[in-house]
């Protein structure tokens, strides 16, 4: 145990060892800044919130291997299912996204950001940030660290954000996950299926993500009710299985879209924290990963040239910014449509794909993590418009 007056000093300090903090660890480490991570869980990885589900593309824009020891599966398409049961494919003729165990990864991202430079400390609960004349001390149990730049990456339910005078998510736009591993079950190992339906999963959809032949990880977002009510009615209707009371998890699965301002002075924010996240299916670990390498890099640059100002480090939010928001619009536009629907609705949306062909559109251009181009494709097809309710047509036109 450390003696609670210990100080040090480093560049740069980043708060969470998920994805998005290792991968800004790694970078900035690696531009010979001197980094320390303060993780407050034991092990790296642990506890998992993550459906696992990245695509390979955004894997190697991660500069990471598409082949590693925390690739479980590889799939080429996912099965939609509408709450009356009917149902579409989309599908590529080679795998296009792998489902992965998150410890492993995120270990595997630790030993990089470790061999970059970084410092990991585990078990190390950040409290506060304390701003003074001379920078910011990062103030953990154990601990106080005099930092040029401070990077949160605490995930969605950072408490930093306000001491650094940010405005942190929008909890009214998050949506409770739940999910399992479930073994000796049937289902076809190269398609994730994705479940809708208010009586499935309101607010959001239910998943089934093949880890193997017979073992998938089963799981719903819930906006209301009982998510665990929802997850065993689910695995019953699916799959005959009845009383899920071993290995659930849950967390909180951002839609809102990012945050106003992700930087400030001597402070950025990165990954769920700054709501770096598709507001379409909640998965975040490409996309943060992204921005975080962006942060990293700034912070990076803050330290070389000695200029840790919210002016030098704004660099950072109009390089993710200019790289993303794009896409987040049309993400958020898609979240926004889809929360207004009836169950009604969704059945006819499914009818007109199925009918006009339209899942081709997915096939042929969709992709996981940059999804504005298929997203205006579709909601602007004359097939889609007529069956959206007039409000729905006048919010998409503008």
């Amino acid at each position: 145990m450390h003696n609670a007056t210990k100080t040090e000093e480093t560049d740069v300090v980043v708060i969470g060892a998920g994805p998005a903090g290792l991968i800004a660890a790694r970078e900035a480490a690696s531009r010979q800044a001197g980094v320390v991570v303060l993780e407050e869980h034991e092990e790296i990885g642990k506890p998992c919130h993550c459906a696992g589900l990245l695509s390979l593309k955004g894997l190697e824009r991660l500069d990471m291997p598409t082949d590693g020891a925390y690739i479980k599966n590889k799939v080429r398409g996912a099965r939609f299912y509408s709450p009356s049961g009917l149902t579409f494919t989309v599908e590529k003729d080679e795998p296009v996204a792998c489902v992965i165990d998150r410890s492993v990864f995120d270990k595997y991202l630790a030993q990089k950001a470790a061999e970059a430079g970084a410092r990991i400390i585990l078990s190390e609960q950040v409290k506060a940030l304390e701003h003074g004349k001379e920078g910011v001390v990062v103030q953990s149990e154990n601990r106080g660290i005099h930092v040029k730049v401070a990077i949160d990456a605490e995930g969605a339910s950072s408490r930093i954000l306000k001491a650094a005078g940010l405005k942190p998510i929008d909890r009214e736009t998050t949506v409770t996950g739940v999910q399992c591993d479930l073994r000796n079950v049937s289902m076809n190992q190269d398609y994730v299926e994705l479940h809708f339906g208010s009586k499935t999963s309101p607010g959001f959809f239910a998943w089934v993500i093949p880890l193997s032949s017979d073992v998938a990880r089963v799981g719903l977002g819930c906006k209301g009710g009982n998510p665990k009510e929802h997850l065993d009615e689910f695995a019953k209707k699916r799959f005959g299985v009845e009383n899920l009371d071993v290995g659930i998890r849950s967390g909180l699965i951002v839609t809102g879209g990012p945050i106003d301002r992700a930087f400030g002075d001597r402070f950025l924010v990165v990954g769920d924290a700054a709501g770096q996240v598709k507001p379409t299916t909640g998965g975040g670990v490409i996309i943060g990963g992204i921005c975080a390498s962006i942060a990293g890099q700034t912070a990076a640059e803050a330290v070389e040239r000695s200029d840790c100002s919210s002016s030098f480090l704004s660099q950072y939010e109009y390089s993710w910014r200019g790289e993303l928001s794009k896409d987040f619009r049309s993400m958020l536009l898609a979240r926004k449509v889809a929360d207004h629907l009836s169950d009604k609705t969704v059945d006819k949306l499914f009818r007109a794909v199925v009918e006009e062909d339209l899942q081709g559109l997915f096939s042929v251009e969709g992709d996981m993590d940059f999804q504005s181009s298929v997203i205006l494709k579709l909601l602007r097809k004359r097939e889609i418009l007529g069956i959206l309710p007039s409000f729905l047509r006048a919010f998409i036109a503008i």
